[in-house]
This record gives structure tokens, sequence and C-alpha cells, in this order.
């Protein structure tokens, strides 16, 4: 332990194009108040990252840390493991570890905390040569939806080797890591939170303006990264069949999509071009201030086709009081509940989704009951004070 008492973790996350929601929740996570009194934390990231932007916001500190081209441009999400980029990458993963052993020797930190699998693979090598213990904090879902066979086998070969704890944001995403021949008792799940207190209801007005909406029309948002598995394609289906029978009710598209995805994003502007639906459907850039936006929604629509980690976008709308209808897959079974806090429906049934849609914006009364629900799960489930109580648990019954 730290001289002043507090345990003292290094957080590595090398991510430098986007603040994406590891990012996010590491960011929220260490300004937590909580988390400021227990932990004496340090973030290893690159230095003209947006990471290191937010987090210098918050006053946390850094220390410069990034990671080789070949190491950085590798993906393997929802493709094949391309065998040249993934043996340039091994290569240049010697450079990481170097990088963060000579970190790990300088800052002796008693719990160093990767936050993505290439930092996972990075890390405990270098807890290794230090004696820090390796903690994964896994926001990825490990199957065949994401990953091909040989990254799964890689990941699973050096989280047997180097690591202490593996934490999935869901039991869901748990369980796909104990498919994988994981030790169960090494597998911990912490679900996400948020500091609830920002996401207290605003004052309408942010996106109907621009709009130029009526105070009574309906307006239902998707909110994320433009990529075809988080289903934007398909809420413009939804908006159509919506449009085609209902004279009221806009929609709107609320993210971008990152370089690879820009040909997606021009194919959903063609979508609503071709079928007339410009009076009623908007896209919305990425909104910083996401609370402003969701404060105008009515409904916010998750409508993932492949199973979500987590999907911190529901407790960030449900938190604000707006009703959600969400994918039922993956970890989001785990935060709504059907008809008890929100609407559940299969992953690309337009009928389900169709008739979810119109009951909530139809009975005002039951829109209310799911708002104030939803309200009322994230406070008492997803706060972030509960995810600093279970790090620290997990930290402290460390071997």
């Amino acid at each position: 332990m730290s001289t002043d008492d507090r345990r003292t973790i290094l957080w590595v996350d090398h991510v430098t194009r986007i603040l994406g929601g590891a990012e996010v929740n590491l960011v929220e996570l260490l300004a937590a108040p909580g988390a400021r009194s227990r932990w004496a934390s340090t973030v290893a990231c690159a230095p003209d990252s947006a990471l290191h932007a937010a987090l210098q916001t918050s006053h946390i500190d850094c220390v410069p840390y990034s990671t080789p081209g070949a190491l950085g441009t590798l993906r393997v999400v929802g493709t094949r493991l391309p065998l040249l980029g993934a043996f340039r990458a091994w290569r240049a993963l010697a450079h990481s570890r170097r990088a963060l052993a000579e970190l790990t020797s300088r800052l002796r930190p008693d719990v160093v905390v990767s936050c993505t699998n290439k930092d996972h693979f990075a890390a405990w090598p270098a807890c290794a040569h230090s004696g820090a213990r390796s903690v994964w904090w896994v926001n990825d879902i490990l199957s065949p939806d994401f990953f091909p066979w040989a990254a799964r086998r890689a990941f699973q070969h050096q989280a047997r080797r180097g690591a202490r704890r593996l934490v999935s944001v869901s039991q869901h995403a748990r369980q796909a890591l104990l498919s994988e021949g994981l030790d169960p008792s090494r597998v911990v799940a912490i679900l996400n939170g948020i500091p609830v207190e920002r996401y207290e209801r605003r004052p309408r007005g942010v996106l109907r303006s621009r709009f130029a909406m009526a105070e009574d029309e309906p307006l239902v948002g998707i909110v994320g990264r433009f990529t075809p598995w988080k289903g934007q394609a398909f809420f413009l289906e939804l908006a159509r069949a919506w449009c085609a029978r209902e004279p009221k009710g806009r929609f709107a598209l609320i993210g971008h999509a990152f370089n690879e995805d820009q040909p997606y994003e021009a194919q959903l502007r063609r979508f609503v071009d071709q079928h007339r639906l410009r009076e009623r459907v908007h896209f919305v850039p990425f909104q910083r201030a996401i609370t402003d936006a969701l404060s105008d929604l009515d409904l916010l629509v998750h409508a993932s086709l492949k199973p979500e980690p987590f999907g911190r976008v529901l407790i960030e709308a449900m938190a604000v009081g707006v009703p959600v209808i969400a994918a039922r897959a993956g970890g989001v079974p785990e935060i709504v509940a059907h008809e008890l806090n929100g609407m559940l429906a299969t992953p690309g049934d337009l009928p389900a989704y169709s008739a979810a849609l119109g009951r909530l914006i139809q009975d005002s009364e039951f829109r209310h009951r799911m708002a104030e629900a939803g309200r009322r799960t994230v406070v008492e489930r997803f706060s972030l004070e509960r995810v600093v109580d279970d790090f620290e648990s997990l930290f402290a019954s460390l071997p």
C-alpha cells in the first residue's frame, strides 16, 4: 500500500481516436469521490488522445503510454484475424510491454488494471516483472459474434498465464469468458454505473427547437456509434413503418460513424432520402452533453443486432426518465425487465418493436410508469458508488 494508505492503481488504456464507452466509464469511475479517497490512481494513456483530455479535465494523474502503429491499427472485431497484421502486432507488443514494465518499476502500483484487449496482453508481463497484480477489465463479449477463433484462443492463453482477475461488465459477458474455458474463480462481473446526479432531466428544447417541433409531438431516438451491428438501419425501418401509418412522430439518430463505417452512414442517409423521410427523420451529431439531448426524447430505442456487453446508453436514458425499448440479448436483460422498467424485443423483430413503440407512445400512463421505474432502477442498482465498492472489494480480495 502507498504511504497515504490508499491503494495504488495503474489503469492502462491505449485508445487514441475515440472516447468510447470503456473510456467514459474509466473517467467517471476515477473522478468519483469514493475512488479518489480509496485509490491513488494513475492512468497510462496516449498524451494526445481524447481520453487524456477528459482525464485532465477531471484532474486525474496521467503518464504517457502509447502502442506502436502495427498494434494500434490491428482490427479483429467482426472480421477474420489478418495473419500478417497479427504477426506485426505481436512483434510490436514487445515495445508496449517494455514501456509498461518501466512504468510499473517506477510507480510500483499494487494493481494494474488494463482496459482493452491489447492492453491486457501488454500489461500482465509488466506485472510479472514488478510484482503488481494484473486485473483485466473486459469491456467486450468474448464470443464468435465478435471475435474469430484465433483471437479467442490467444486471449484465453494469455489470461490463464497472467490475469489474477478478469472483470466483465455483465453476467452474460462473464458467461462468455467461462465458455472459453477460463477459471470461474478468477472471473468477476461488475456491472457498469453512472454518476446519477449528472443525469437529472433538463428542460426540453435542445433538439426540438432544432427540428421546429411542436411540444406534443413524440420524439424517438437512437444513440450511439453508427455501425451495422448497432442497428441504425433497423431503426430507420421502424421509423418508416411508423411514419406510413401515423401523422405525428419524429425520429432522431444521434451519433456518427468512425472512418471504417462512413459508407454505412452514407447508406443510412440515402435510405432517408429515397423514402422521403427527411421531414420526420433527423441526423444529429454526437452530443457531448448527452443529458440535454436525452431530455428531449419521449422514447429511446436500443436496436443492437448482436448481443451487447452491457448497454450504457440504456442506464443513461433511464436515469433521465426516458422509457426504453431494448434488444433482448447480451447484458441488456440484466438492466431492463420487460414491462417493469422498460420494454424488451427480439433483436431485428420489426413487428415486436413496432408494437412496443405504439404502446409507449399512445399510452401515456404506461410510459410514465416505465419512466419512473427506469429512473428508480438506475438509482438503486447502477450508481457509480456501487461500482467503486465492487472494485474495492475485488482489489481487497486479490491474492
